[in-house]
């Protein structure tokens, strides 16, 4: 059972022909794929596309949204998080890499509203799907002065160094493995793979983005996961059915599925 812990299959990429790319992540043994919706507008949408019973959802505000979002869009997030098929609060996180680094109001603004959401994650006991990006070390800082809440969650798209990895690790995340995986210039996240235990490992795709090197320049989807799984199992020395039963593993104990 293969499970996609991190899709946008109702992005616009996906209209012409989403049932079909449906049916060829089914073919190619996924069960279960986790759909994010991480703008109000998306919310919704979301919810209704978690009724097919292989479909689960989480949702949340993503960081880059901040100037967007309203003080309500808050309150109706924790009301719409307490459905049955909804399994995270999320993507929520840190992104750095298109703001003004010498603006220090955009990055609080950020902080604030991941501060906000963490305590929703807390208050329901939600684990939290967190994007960060450019902002490694304020995101350490901040999840280690959470630390008293007990939040647990997946660092989605880990893209840090082995020290940061550690880190995160210690403080009972996991770490989300994509496409960028099986890139020629990935030496240093495979250097993560080989120093992570498996048991801390979620498998990803974050469709349609970032498509693994067989894909590249394509439009990613659920059905290319097995090319990083096939990439996690060399790197651990694993068969790649034992690494799809170990990730899955992992993702059904954090999500509570």
């Amino acid at each position: 059972m293969i499970i996609d812990t991190h899709a946008h299959l109702l992005d616009a990429k996906f209209d012409a022909d989403r049932q079909t790319v449906i049916q060829r992540a089914f073919d190619a043994g996924v069960r279960a794929i986790f759909e994010i919706a991480c703008e109000p507008k998306d919310w919704d949408a979301a919810l209704e596309f978690s009724k097919n019973d292989f479909i689960y959802t989480a949702l949340g505000i993503h960081p880059l949204e901040v100037k967007n979002y309203q003080a309500k869009d808050l309150a109706r997030l924790e009301t719409l998080l307490t459905s049955p098929k909804c399994i995270a609060v999320g993507e929520i996180g840190l992104d750095y890499h298109y703001i003004d680094h010498s603006s220090k109001l955009e990055k609080l603004d950020q902080l604030d509203l991941f501060a906000s959401q963490i305590a929703i994650s807390k208050k329901l006991k939600k684990p939290a799907i967190i994007h960060c990006r450019d902002a490694y070390q304020d995101m350490l800082d901040l999840l280690d002065s959470f630390a008293e809440y007990g939040v647990s969650g997946v660092i989605h798209c880990f893209s840090g160094n082995t020290c940061e990895a550690e880190k995160f690790l210690e403080m009972g995340f996991l770490l989300g493995i994509d496409g960028p995986l099986t890139y020629k210039n990935s030496n240093a996240l495979r250097d993560v793979v080989f120093k992570t235990d498996i048991s801390k490992l979620l498998i990803e795709t974050d469709c349609p983005y970032l498509p693994p090197q067989k894909y590249r320049g394509q439009r990613n989807e659920p059905s290319y996961i097995t090319e990083t799984l096939e990439a996690v199992a060399k790197i651990k020395k694993l068969s790649v059915e034992e690494t799809v039963r170990i990730t899955s593993e992992n993702a059904k104990k954090l999500f509570a599925i």
